[in-house]
């Protein structure tokens, strides 16, 4: 439970569009940083319990160009670590085109284009979108080549000084997290002061992962 909760605060991870540094925090103990440059990030965690999560997490969106000449965004996701996988995923006019997994048997059924609604967001997208809210955030998609997850604001409170905002984190369809559990929903929680993302925490099985703006 512990590793699910550490790999989804890096799946989590992604890009502002400024360079900015993130603690990576189970408790009170720092397990590694996230460090973010315009359109790329790198997570690196080194300090996991046992070394079990320890590893690196490298996204991000690029403008490209096809074959036939047009262009389309692309994401990137690169693991290495414990779990070693590579995803690309084609966007094309707000819709996705391509997805390509490797190992292949990593796939899930939400990998086929098809079946992938129009205006997700991607991993790096969604993460600048809650830095841009400034407070708790409508509700949004997000698609990694995988699963769709569908991220809407429950409830807000206002405790010292800052906003925070208990959010409805779950997988609407494809693969859960953590093989073999395939957990659905995780509890979330985003904190902003003063209209800035300071914190995002994910928590499950009694662990709070946190990832701390520096």
């Amino acid at each position: 439970m512990r590793r699910t909760v550490i790999s989804f605060l890096v799946f989590m991870s992604a890009t502002p569009t400024i360079a900015e540094t993130y603690a990576m925090m189970l408790g009170s103990r720092q397990i590694g940083t996230l460090e973010t440059n315009g359109a790329s990030l790198q997570s690196t965690l080194n300090n996991t319990p046992l070394g079990v999560a320890d590893g690196t997490f490298q996204a991000s969106v690029t403008k490209v160009q096809l074959p036939d000449g047009s262009t389309a965004e692309q994401y990137l996701g690169v693991n290495r670590g414990g779990k070693t996988r590579d995803i690309s995923v084609i966007r094309q006019n707000g819709r996705v085109a391509n997805v390509t997994i490797v190992p292949a048997n990593d796939a899930t059924d939400l990998s086929a284009p098809e079946t992938v609604p129009a205006d997700v967001l991607f991993p790096s997208e969604l993460f600048a979108r809650l830095e841009r809210a400034g407070g708790c955030p409508a509700p949004l998609q997000m698609y990694d080549g995988r699963r769709l997850v569908a991220i809407s604001t429950a409830s807000t409170e206002t405790e010292n000084g800052q906003t925070v905002c208990d959010m409805d984190y779950r997988v609407a369809a494809g693969k859960g997290h953590l093989s073999p559990f395939n957990f659905k929903s995780l509890n979330m929680q985003l904190a902003y002061a003063g209209g800035t993302l300071a914190r995002v925490t994910v928590s499950a099985g009694g662990f709070d992962v946190s990832m701390v703006r520096q």
